[in-house]
């Protein structure tokens, strides 16, 4: 009984080192064989005519192109808009600042012309002093 025990354990090694090598693949053959499917479905493809590629070709050069006037036409409006949003902008600050100016300018003269009296009067005032 121990004798068939330990033959069956040996058995079982043996066997399982066989399932182990099996598992084990040559991964040279694995390549090729990666490389031969490639081919065989390479030759499966069914590749288009010369002139088929052309008019192809021009279709997209063509909707390339309608696009990209598309996109510039967009841009040049953008930015012709900003433009006007900002120069309609800062026209009416300029003119909001002139009028603003123009009030505080008349406020200034006055304060020079008072101030040039004050000093006037100040200078009569020192010239009867002495």
């Amino acid at each position: 009984m121990a004798d068939e025990k330990k033959a069956k354990k040996t058995a079982d090694k043996k066997a399982g080192k066989d399932e182990k090598k099996k598992s084990t693949k040559n991964p040279f053959k694995a390549i090729g064989s990666f490389f031969k499917s490639v081919r065989s479905e390479g030759k499966k493809v069914v590749w288009p005519k010369a002139a088929e590629v052309w008019k192809n070709t021009l279709v997209v050069l063509v909707v390339i192109i309608i696009v990209g006037l598309a996109i510039y036409a967009v841009d040049f409006g953008l930015t012709t808009g900003m433009k006007a949003i900002k120069n309609a902008a800062a026209t009416t600050t300029t003119t909001t600042e002139a009028a603003e100016g123009e009030e505080k300018g008349d406020t200034e003269l006055v304060s020079d012309a008072e101030t040039e009296a004050a000093t006037e009067a100040a200078s009569d005032t020192t010239e009867k002093a002495d």
